[in-house]
């Protein structure tokens, strides 16, 4: 499935009732108070970056046309979506660029998850997310540890699908 502006507002919508929801009834649930999780519409002002999203993959521009971050930190072992200005640092060097192991492809680090991992986007095919465990990272090249990374969803709607899912049985 491909990511359009009206699939991208429908989840929105769905994600931050299921946060309002999850952040109600967390601290009766877990006995202590929830850290900050939050689903954060783009803004609709210009951004200073926003003429730089087309270097991006067109499912992640679509993206963030719509939502400014992620940031589910009691969700599992927490689950992020980085700002676009963070992403698109990530391909400045901040971040991998490339991975090199079982797998080999060109990717854009959008997310990550509480245990430093980072979660990628094939920019090959723009179908394959990809989970990155902490290893080692070389010039904008992630060479795969003793565990390798692994594919988490077939393209960012199902990783997105992925995301609503953890949030509902958190809740």
């Amino acid at each position: 499935m491909t990511i359009t502006g009206e699939l991208t507002e429908e989840w929105l919508s769905r994600m931050q009732t299921l946060t309002s929801t999850f952040m109600e009834r967390f601290q009766s649930t877990f006995g202590y108070p929830p850290d900050d999780n939050c689903v954060v519409p783009a803004s609709t002002s210009e951004s200073g970056e926003s003429s730089s999203l087309d270097d991006l993959p067109q499912e992640l521009i679509t993206f963030y046309r719509h939502v400014d971050r992620v940031s589910l930190p009691d969700v599992g072992s927490g689950f992020f979506v980085h700002p676009v200005d963070q992403t698109l640092g990530g391909m400045r060097g901040d971040l991998p660029t490339r991975i090199v192991g079982s797998r080999e492809d060109s990717v854009v680090v959008f997310g990550s998850d509480g245990g430093g991992a980072l979660f990628a986007l094939s920019t090959s095919d723009e179908s394959t997310v990809y989970r990155l465990p902490p290893a080692r990272v070389e010039d904008g090249v992630y060479t795969e540890g003793s565990i390798p990374c692994e594919v988490v969803a077939p393209g960012l709607a199902a990783y997105l699908s992925l995301l609503e899912q953890e949030l509902q049985c958190a809740g």
